[in-house]
């Protein structure tokens, strides 16, 4: 690792007691750590699902027992009550979260109010795949990789193969499977699109048509370039034509489980958790999981996930145990536990080898559309972008209003307000 700050040299001794703590599992952990963050106290906030907390609390107990921190796990602070949070710690100077996991989506405005500390000094550790390490902010690394992700497609083999069609690979592919679906379902719709809108700034409704709008080159942030109204034009026309299941409306991470487990839809993209969820049900085996389609200009796969990052003013040990936990959680053996028990994807390059045979398929389908990867910009106005997206998926898919003109206006919301907000328009970088 490399440190350029004196006042760092400290925890340079402690993160190298952790790192040979936890290389690879190669050494076992005594059962009552002595180190020099021993007995020191923090707290790791992470917004985590019931199901995929255990295998959170797995990790963190590893590190309690290799170092003699105790780690209190908090899992109810969301992406969008965060900032307000630490906005009262930083300004009181009482620190009760020393290390989070935040969405990569909603990080420039912890950066534009001061209220994450600058990791610039902090390198991650070997084995974590490059391209995933967050952006910088005006050149400083305020945010360390946690776990990335990225949707991928379910496909009902049974159901395809009485429709008689394969996966599709494109845009012109992907309509003749919906139809033929839904003629095989006796008219009824049987794709599922995740439109849900259910507010914040990662809603499914704002994944859903950023790839869409990308995989015809546009632009969300733009919206009513040609790209998006290649898009839209495209995505009405099959909606008018019935081969998208209702329920879609309501498509979300946890409903879009249901609905394959269910049938209610036969074929549809989720994150890939799902993969771990339907194995568990005991109907894995039933499905093909791959990537998806390209559309007409290139795959576009909106890349998800968190990051790690420091409240502003944490000192002393608690900073180093709250650093030390962060190199931690980013060994091999923390990833290997979440790949395994959660079904995250990794950010490292060595962790996908404790994942289930009957789920290795989705880490390939995970890998290929990593490679195709999308991130959002990171500005302050997203919440706009996808709010001008909604009313847009009313506007053109739901009434069938002209779609020239309804994109027109959501543009010109996104403008006024990023221009609101003294934010440059439109987003560069």
């Amino acid at each position: 690792m490399r440190y350029r700050s004196k006042s760092m040299v400290a925890l340079v001794a402690v993160l190298t007691l952790v790192g040979v703590a936890c290389g690879g599992g190669k050494k076992t952990p005594t059962p009552k750590a002595t180190g020099p963050l021993a007995g020191t106290t923090i707290t790791f906030s992470e917004f985590a699902s019931p199901d995929e907390t255990t295998a959170v609390k797995e990790v963190l107990k590893k590190f309690e027992d290799q170092t003699g921190v105790k780690v209190n796990l908090v899992n109810s602070i969301d992406a969008a009550t965060l900032p307000q949070k630490l906005q009262v710690e930083v300004s009181s100077g009482n620190h009760t979260i020393h290390l989070f996991g935040q969405d990569n989506l909603a990080l420039a405005t912890l950066v534009d109010q001061g209220l994450v500390e600058d990791l610039s000094d902090v390198q991650p550790p070997a084995g974590i795949t490059p391209a995933l390490v967050p952006p910088k902010f005006n050149g400083k690394q305020y945010f360390l990789p946690y776990r990335a992700n990225v949707r991928v497609t379910y496909v009902n083999k049974d159901r395809f193969d009485a429709a008689g069609v394969s996966p599709p690979q494109t845009t012109d592919e992907y309509k003749t499977v919906a139809e033929k679906l839904k003629a095989a379902a006796g008219g009824q719709g049987k794709v599922t699109l995740s439109l849900a809108d259910t507010g914040g700034d990662a809603g499914p409704l704002g994944v859903t048509i950023s790839e869409w709008v990308v995989s015809f080159g546009g632009d969300p942030a733009i919206l009513n370039d040609n790209g998006s109204v290649q898009a839209f034009t495209f995505l009405q026309q099959l909606w008018k034509e019935g081969v998208f299941a209702k329920e879609s409306k309501q498509a979300k991470f946890d409903t879009e489980r249901d609905y394959l487990r269910t049938e209610t839809s036969w074929f549809a993209t989720n994150w890939p958790f799902t993969t771990p969820f339907l194995s568990t049900a005991g109907i894995l085996s039933k499905f093909e999981v791959y990537a998806g389609w390209k559309g007409p200009v290139r795959a576009a796969h909106v890349i998800g996930g968190e990051v790690l990052g420091m409240p502003k003013g944490i000192t002393g040990k608690q900073k180093y145990a709250a650093l030390a936990l962060a190199q931690f959680i980013l060994s091999q053996q923390a990833q290997q536990i979440l790949v395994a028990k959660n079904g995250w994807a990794s950010v490292r390059t060595d962790s996908n080898g404790q994942v289930p045979a009957d789920q290795r398929q989705t880490w390939e389908a995970v890998n290929a559309a990593l490679k195709d990867g999308w991130f959002r910009p990171n500005v302050v106005y997203w919440i706009d972008i996808q709010n001008a997206m909604d009313d847009a998926v009313g506007r053109i898919l739901y009434n069938g209003q002209d779609v020239k003109t309804a994109l027109d206006d959501e543009h010109n919301k996104i403008e006024q307000a990023a221009k609101s907000k003294g934010a440059t328009y439109p987003p560069t970088g």
